[in-house]
């Protein structure tokens, strides 16, 4: 039994579930080096919400130095993208043997077995603090969550998620907007474009305290 609820991070949510820390998600399933990941197997895409969050304080700005050095960093004009480790010999020899000897359930791409994200610690979790996360960090909860929760509560929270997403591109368009008007971006000028986004004051979502709910792991199974 476990439970899942909406945690507060300086005013930014995020969906929590008390069963990461001992995961048994098809997800979180780790055939790379990095063991006990959970499904930290995403590569993140920073966009100029979570940039724009960084560019705030010092110790935002130390965890976006620390991204930008990051050597499998690429620089986009609106956004930053990050590849992680992907163990592509194992993948490889994965393919071409029984995929009985792992069975991947719902997961189509298998491909997420041999990944991990650069930023998280094997027994830990993420070592970037909740708030500059991506919304994907923030907001993925496995397949075998959803399943044992009440639909209706499931409805809830998904329907609360997906109204944030919507936010969060409205507020990401604004930025790119404003930096448009200016002719600059994180490629032309990339120490100019975080000077201009310090200051820019930064808005937070009204996100609803949804009540906690539990995870009854042998209990009803909603179903896809």
């Amino acid at each position: 039994m476990g439970k899942l609820y909406v945690e507060f991070n300086n005013g930014v949510p995020r969906f929590a579930c008390s069963n990461c820390s001992h995961c048994t998600s098809k997800m979180g399933i780790s055939l790379c080096n990095v063991k006990n990941r959970g499904c930290c197997g995403y590569f993140p895409k920073f966009t100029l919400v979570e940039i724009h969050r960084m560019s705030k304080n010092l110790e935002g700005l130390t965890i976006l130095e620390r991204i930008v050095n990051n050597p499998a960093t690429k620089i986009e004009s609106y956004e930053i993208k990050v590849s992680g480790i992907f163990d592509q010999q194992a993948y490889e020899a994965y393919r071409n043997q029984d995929k009985r000897i792992i069975d991947p359930g719902y997961v189509e791409d298998t491909s997420i077995f041999f990944k991990a994200c650069p930023f998280v610690k094997g027994g830990f979790g993420c070592t970037i603090p909740p708030e500059f996360r991506t919304y994907v960090c923030n907001f993925f909860i496995c397949r075998e969550i959803w399943e044992n929760i009440d639909n209706e509560m499931y409805l809830i929270y998904n329907k609360e998620r997906e109204r944030y997403m919507r936010w969060l591109r409205w507020e990401n368009d604004s930025l790119k907007g404003f930096l448009e008007e200016e002719n600059i971006n994180l490629v032309k000028d990339y120490n100019g474009t975080i000077a201009f986004l310090q200051g820019i004051e930064v808005t937070h979502y009204d996100f609803p305290e949804l009540p906690a709910v539990i995870i009854e792991e042998d209990g009803w199974f909603r179903g896809a």
